[in-house]
């Protein structure tokens, strides 16, 4: 029995010296690389579903400023150059804008629920997804801007202008427009039903599969404007010019 013992050690003893110590090293190094690789590929699965961390703004208030992911109460900025700054996903309920330029900022998501937002400039800007519900919007350009996925339920808009802005499938439920511009603008799809729109300019807008019901467009135009599909029924439409085209209401525009 001892001398079988003997020859088992020997043998082990032949296999450890023979066999080749890199191998050893490359085999667990694998391993270590193999679980880093899934380490890695785990850390980027979940940073594209960690919602971002809201942070305390750092209110430097410049152009191309990054207010990005972050909240202020009662934010007020009063004639300001914040032309290209960054305030997507923003937390900024009730704030108070004055004369301020975003012309061509990044405002996805931002919540500016219950804002007033007066004689500014957002031409350009990207609202996707943007919060305006029950806001006060005055005398504001949003020229060229892009709101679809916008939340405007309950807001008004004074003197706004929409011209080319790209407004396909946003609500405007019990949203109330006084002199806008909407020339040239897109809204496919858009609810537009029970809003005011008096005096308001459709000239050239795509209305195609709109609901405009029970909208108010006293005094208003929709010259030229696409009305495809779109449903009109029980709107006031007293005094508005229909050289539209694509529904029954129009008056053969062209």
């Amino acid at each position: 029995m001892q001398t079988n013992s003997k020859i088992i050690l020997f043998f082990i003893t032949v296999t450890l010296l023979l066999f080749p110590m890199g191998q050893v090293t490359k085999v667990f190094g694998e391993e270590q690389d193999e679980n880093e690789y899934t380490d890695k590929n785990n850390s980027v699965t979940a940073k594209t579903v960690t919602p971002p961390i809201i942070k305390l703004c750092n209110m430097q208030v410049h152009p191309n400023a990054d207010l990005s992911n972050c909240y202020w109460n009662y934010l007020r900025i009063h004639d300001a150059q914040m032309s290209g700054s960054n305030l997507s996903g923003s937390i900024f309920i009730d704030a108070d804008l004055f004369n301020v330029n975003l012309s061509k900022a990044n405002l996805q998501n931002v919540n500016l629920r219950g804002a007033y937002l007066s004689n500014s400039n957002l031409a350009g800007a990207d609202l996707r997804g943007a919060d305006l519900e029950y806001a006060d919007v005055y005398h504001t350009n949003f020229k060229g801007a892009d709101l679809r996925g916008a939340t405007i339920t309950g807001t008004t808009f004074p003197s706004s202008n929409f011209q080319g802005a790209n407004l396909q499938g946003v609500i405007f439920t019990q949203t109330q427009f006084e002199v806008a511009n909407f020339t040239n603008a897109n809204l496919k799809g858009a609810d537009l039903s029970t809003a005011s729109f008096l005096d308001a300019d459709f000239t050239g807008a795509n209305l195609q599969d709109a609901d405009m019901d029970d909208m108010d467009l006293t005094g208003g135009s929709l010259a030229h404007a696409n009305l495809q599909g779109a449903d009109i029924d029980g709107s006031d439409i007293s005094g508005v010019d229909l050289s539209c085209y694509g529904n029954p209401v129009c008056h053969g525009g062209q």
